[in-house]
C-alpha cells in the first residue's frame, strides 16, 4: 500500500488577534499623552477604534449626540485634572446621560493623581472601573486583555 501524496497548504490564513474592544474614548487635556495612551493602546490591539477628545466637555457633547449603541464606547480613559470641566465633573455630567449609553460605557481613571481621596472619589462611581497612576501601560492592561 502506497501513502496517499497530500497536497502542500498554498494559503495559510493569517492568525491575528481580533482587538478586545470595538470602540475607546480618551479624554485628556494633554495631546503628549493622548498621543502615547493611543500608541500602546494600538500596539496591545486593544480596540478597533480609538477616538481622542482634548477636553471633558467635547467627550460629554460626543456622548450626548450618540443615537445608536453601535456607536457608544465599550471603555473611556478619562483624566481627572483637566481645565475648564475636570474629571470629576465628567462623571457628574456622565451619570445625566441615556441609560443605554451609562450601560455599555466603563471607565478607566487615567490620571497622574495619587490621592487618596482623588481615588476613593472616583471609585465611588459606579461606572468607574480602575484608576490608573499615569503613565498607561501594558502592565495595567493586562487584566482586559485576558
Amino acid at each position: 500500500m502506497t501513502a496517499k501524496k497530500i497536497a502542500p497548504i498554498s494559503y495559510m490564513p493569517e492568525l491575528r488577534p481580533v482587538p478586545r474592544f470595538n470602540k475607546i474614548l480618551l479624554v485628556d487635556d494633554n495631546k503628549t499623552d493622548l498621543f502615547i495612551n493611543e500608541t500602546i493602546l494600538k500596539s496591545l490591539l486593544f480596540a478597533k477604534e480609538i477616538r481622542q477628545e482634548l477636553s471633558a466637555g467635547n467627550a460629554i457633547e460626543f456622548l450626548k449626540n450618540v443615537n445608536k449603541l453601535s456607536e457608544v464606547p465599550d471603555l473611556i480613559f478619562l483624566d481627572l485634572n483637566m481645565p475648564a470641566m475636570d474629571g470629576f465633573e465628567f462623571l457628574t455630567e456622565f451619570n445625566q446621560l441615556p441609560e443605554f449609553v451609562k450601560s455599555r460605557c466603563k471607565i478607566v481613571v487615567v490620571t497622574s493623581s495619587e490621592s487618596k481621596d482623588d481615588k476613593h472619589q472616583a471609585l465611588m462611581n459606579k461606572n468607574v472601573i480602575r484608576y490608573i497612576i499615569k503613565p498607561l501601560d501594558a502592565f495595567h492592561l493586562r487584566d482586559f486583555l485576558c
